[in-house]
C-alpha cells in the first residue's frame, strides 16, 4: 500500500494562500517541508506550481493542469486521477512508498478521500486569504507526533508541526 499524504501549513482558519503565495514566512516549516518532501514525489496544482517558479529539486514532481502541457523537470498531466495512477506506477517500479501533495486547495480537497497521512502546519493566526484546506473530522485520525515551535526572526507565527494517520 502507497502511502498518499498532504503536507500544509494552515491558519486558525484554514487558510492555506493569499494572492498565489503563502500568506507567512515561517522559514523552520519551509526547511521542514524540504526535508519531508526530498526524494519523494510530489503532486501539486497549476497554480501551486507556478507561485513556486520551478520544479522543486531533489523530487519527482507532479504538475496537475488543463492549460500547460508541457514543464521541463515535471510530469505534466491533466488531471488529478491521472496524476495519482502515474505517480503509484512510479512508486511501483522505483521501489518508492510515499506520494506527497503539496497543493493548491481543490488538490487537497480532491484527495482528501485517498489520503492516509496528513502532515499540518498548524499556524496560529486568523488570516485573510484566498485559498482554504478543506474542513477534516479529525475524529477519522490518529495523532502521531506534535512538535510546537515559537515566533521569532525567521518566522512570523507560533507554530505546531503535527502528523496524523488515517485510522482503519
Amino acid at each position: 500500500m502507497f502511502v498518499i499524504s498532504h503536507v500544509v501549513a494552515l491558519s486558525n482558519n484554514n487558510v492555506i494562500g493569499v494572492d498565489n503565495d503563502l500568506p507567512w514566512s515561517l522559514k523552520t516549516d519551509l526547511s521542514h517541508f524540504k526535508k519531508y518532501t526530498t526524494n519523494k514525489i510530489i503532486i501539486m496544482g497549476r497554480k501551486t506550481y507556478e507561485s513556486i517558479g520551478k520544479p522543486l529539486p531533489n523530487r519527482v514532481n507532479y504538475v496537475v493542469s488543463q492549460t500547460i502541457n508541457e514543464i521541463e523537470g515535471a510530469i505534466v498531466c491533466n488531471s488529478t486521477e491521472n496524476a495519482i495512477e502515474s505517480a503509484k506506477e512510479l512508486c511501483s517500479k522505483e521501489n518508492l512508498n510515499e506520494i506527497v501533495i503539496i497543493g493548491g486547495g481543490y488538490l487537497f480537497r480532491d484527495t482528501l478521500p485517498i489520503t492516509n497521512k496528513l502532515i499540518i502546519t498548524r499556524v496560529d493566526c486568523n488570516i485573510d486569504g484566498d485559498v482554504f484546506y478543506p474542513d477534516i473530522d479529525l475524529g477519522n485520525w490518529k495523532k502521531l507526533e506534535s512538535i510546537k515551535f515559537l515566533k521569532d526572526a525567521d518566522n512570523d507565527y507560533d507554530f505546531e508541526v503535527i502528523t496524523y494517520e488515517k485510522i482503519k
